[in-house]
């Protein structure tokens, strides 16, 4: 990793790239939202087709009280993996095992999940502030690249690497599913397994993403990339990749204003993709006089 970050900040001695990105942490944020932007991106419009932009609120929040259960059992700030991963994950299968049996509407569901997971993190948070500031686990709620450690990179990097290969796999199926039910069993998928997966492989993406976009601001980055991608796309492939598009532009012009206004990057990359949707959605209107026209 050393030599990449000197050779980013050769480039930013050249004046190729901003001067900030000479010091170490600058860079591990620019990298991680080179991975983190297709990651998101990459599922957005799987989101909004399963109606699962809720989902990816619960699942943000979620986290914060999995930070917490970490903390208490004795993870490091910085690492607390096993009781976020753990914790997310748990709730996620539990939302799906019980929204298949019921008969509540899902957002229902998901609203009971939330204030579950939201009354439970505020009574452990009461007993982790006794050992830790309120202030340190801000970056989990808020996105920080000051907190972004190699160790992040790292599963950041293998998170997107087995969501992008399972996705691969599976696109076909998912796309169906997420469509029509009927026609995907009718074509011999279990669309109770493609829901599971798709859950699995969501939260895995929304977890490992906490410490650039923050907890509280995940859902932007799953949801509103494929809603600007929507005003723009005329295929499902383009759906795709105008998704992808929209959510690193965001990213990157993102790390950009943290940077110049130090703000949290969490913040600035959601600032950045509602100016992004309102410019699409502009212009997908442009099109469609000019169309009709």
């Amino acid at each position: 990793m050393s030599t990449l970050y000197g050779w980013l900040a050769d480039l930013a001695d050249a004046g190729l790239l901003p001067e900030a990105f000479g010091y170490p942490f600058v860079a591990r944020g620019f990298l991680a939202v080179l991975i983190l932007a297709p990651l998101l991106g990459g599922i957005s419009h799987l989101v909004v087709a399963r109606r699962l932009a809720f989902f990816s609120t619960a699942i943000g929040q979620a986290a914060l009280t999995g930070l917490t259960i970490g903390l208490l059992l004795g993870e490091p700030l910085n690492a607390a993996y096993g009781g976020v991963i753990g914790f997310t994950l748990l709730v996620a299968l539990f939302m799906v095992f019980v929204k298949r049996r019921s008969q509540l509407p899902p957002d229902t569901l998901i609203g009971v999940f939330m204030a579950l997971t939201l009354g439970l993190g505020i009574c452990l948070l009461v007993a982790v502030t006794k050992r830790f500031n309120i202030h340190q686990i801000e970056a989990i709620m808020f996105g920080s690249l000051l907190t972004v450690t190699e160790t992040d990179l790292v599963l950041l990097l293998v998170g997107a690497v087995g969501i992008g290969a399972a996705l691969a796999l599976r696109y076909n199926v998912l796309v169906i599913d997420s469509l029509s039910p009927p026609l995907a069993r009718v074509r011999g998928a279990d669309p109770t397994a493609s829901e599971y997966l798709f859950v699995l492989l969501v939260t895995v993406a929304i977890t490992v993403s906490l410490k650039v976009i923050g907890a509280l601001l995940v859902e932007a980055l799953v949801v509103v990339p494929a809603a600007a991608a929507r005003n723009l796309a005329r295929s499902t492939r383009g759906y795709l990749w105008w998704s992808i598009a929209t959510a690193l532009i965001a990213c990157l012009a993102g790390l950009v204003v943290s940077m110049e206004w130090r703000v949290p990057t969490g913040g600035a990359i959601v600032l950045v993709l509602a100016a992004l949707f309102f410019v699409t959605l502009a212009a997908g209107g442009v099109r469609a006089r000019l169309a009709q026209g």
